[in-house]
């Protein structure tokens, strides 16, 4: 691994996945929260509301980090716990919570890295009208300053927004996610406030310190056209426009993507931009976050199998997949990190996730033996090696999960962690993935497999 000598080596979780608590330290409902209630929203019905139970007891997830010798660690903190109404009144409890965590990881040695909005839209903002409203950018801006003047000492780097394709289009459009409305008009504005906020957001952090890091994390996809027929180019070129450019290029050119009007319609471009200059979007990132799971084929269909972008049929992937049924496709990784770095050949790419779900369990003798994680982990740092090779400025990497947690629509059902989660106690046990990615980092940091036995307490 020596072509990764250079790469900060960490691990990714997110409050409502992990957190548990809902009703608990002076947090407030959130779109999840509401979501979630809904018969049929999630796998089973399940909820965030006791998840890993790591708002009552962080300590295991603290442990974890520790034991793995991460360097850096990226974790959410909610909103809801943070500002608790219209008024913008803080929490002191949650700000107490969220400063033992910065403080133990900073004690372990351990470098935080936060993100601001990973999808728990306070409720009472849905309510006024979510990311649909200009108002949500004011309250957002507000707690971006809150969380800055509270925990800013105990951190420097800030992801104001998570994947905003999956916040938009998931949650406003095939409404698989919170909070669970389909209209495409209204996903494009989602869409577009989002990006935004975060421009706003930057340069309120910046304006705090100058010093922070800032940046934002969006999910881009791998896609390639069926055929070279004309039709299943244009299908393509429509996908990546939804999945990959109308965020990529907006944030790095500070302009929409030319074709933008001619797929949503002029009327839905207007409204979705309507009180946004869009050329502050592209406020200057200290880096840039990648999250990276999907290589998908497309085809033109009239009646497509795509519950986001319109005239496409995403074809079946062939194994190696996921539980979920995502292709392993190692080097579609390689390829979005070098589209990237050609766009911004001087701006440092963070991988902010990558990972891959499975159906895990403990076996008879209480280890969970989970070769295709180990094997993905193998085939994808070689692909980012291959990437940081060929020019990807690629300065850290964060595997998702640090532990299996609530997986929204698809519940408890899918594990994506290092270290298997037993819910009912939250008790967390290393993977043989856990143990995998430990040696690695040991042996990227130059003590080999002997400071891998001595990081950490035993788990």
């Amino acid at each position: 691994m020596t072509k990764l000598a250079g790469v900060r080596w960490g691990s990714a979780t997110a409050a409502y996945q992990i957190e548990g608590a809902v009703t608990d330290g002076g947090r407030v409902p959130t779109i999840w929260d509401e979501f979630t209630a809904r018969p049929g929203a999630t796998t089973r019905g399940d909820t965030g509301a006791v998840a890993c139970g790591a708002y009552d007891d962080p300590e295991g997830m603290l442990d974890a980090i520790e034991w793995l010798g991460l360097e850096t660690y990226r974790f959410s903190i909610a909103w809801s716990r943070i500002i608790t109404g219209p008024e913008g009144q803080s929490n002191p409890e949650g700000i107490a919570y969220y400063r033992r965590v910065l403080q133990e990881l900073r004690d372990r040695g351990v470098t935080p890295v936060v993100t601001l909005y990973h999808w728990d839209l306070p409720q009472w903002l849905q309510d006024r009208g979510g990311w649909t409203s200009l108002a949500t950018t004011d309250a957002f801006v507000h707690f971006a300053n809150v969380a800055a003047r509270e925990l800013g000492d105990l951190v420097n780097d800030w992801i104001t927004v998570n994947e905003p394709f999956c916040a938009a289009f998931h949650g406003h459009l095939s409404g698989l996610h919170a909070p669970g409305i389909q209209d495409e008009p209204t996903a494009l504005r989602a869409a577009l406030v989002q990006l935004h906020t975060h421009g706003e957001a930057a340069r309120a952090l910046r304006a705090i310190n100058p010093d922070f890091r800032i940046g934002l994390a969006m999910n881009l996809s791998d896609l390639a056209p069926a055929t070279e027929h004309p039709e299943d180019l244009e299908a393509h070129r429509r996908a990546d426009l939804v999945e990959n450019r109308l965020f990529l290029y907006t944030v790095l050119q500070g302009r929409l993507p030319a074709d933008t009007a001619a797929y949503f319609g002029a009327d839905a471009v207007s409204g979705a931009v309507e009180g946004i200059d869009v050329s502050r979007i592209a406020e200057p990132l200290d880096f840039i976050g990648i999250n990276y799971y999907e290589h998908n084929v497309v085809c033109a269909a009239d009646q497509g199998n795509d519950l986001v972008v319109r005239g496409i049929e995403k074809l079946p992937v062939p194994e190696p997949r996921s539980s979920n049924g995502v292709a392993v496709r190692p080097d579609g990784f390689t390829r979005v990190l070098l589209r990237v770095a050609a766009l911004a050949p001087d701006l440092p790419i963070w991988v902010t996730e990558n990972g891959i779900g499975l159906w895990d369990y403990l076996g008879p003798d209480g280890t969970c033996n989970d070769i295709e994680r180990v094997a993905f982990i193998d085939q994808y740092l070689d692909a980012l090696a291959d990437a940081v090779t060929q020019g990807a400025k690629v300065e850290a990497y964060y595997f998702w999960a640090l532990m299996d947690n609530f997986e929204w629509s698809h519940g408890y059902e899918l594990r994506y962690g290092l270290f298997y989660t037993d819910y009912p106690s939250g008790r967390l046990t290393p993977k043989a993935s856990a143990q995998q990615y430990r040696s690695l980092i040991a042996e990227e940091r130059g003590g080999g497999a002997d400071n891998a036995r001595r990081v950490g307490a035993a788990a």
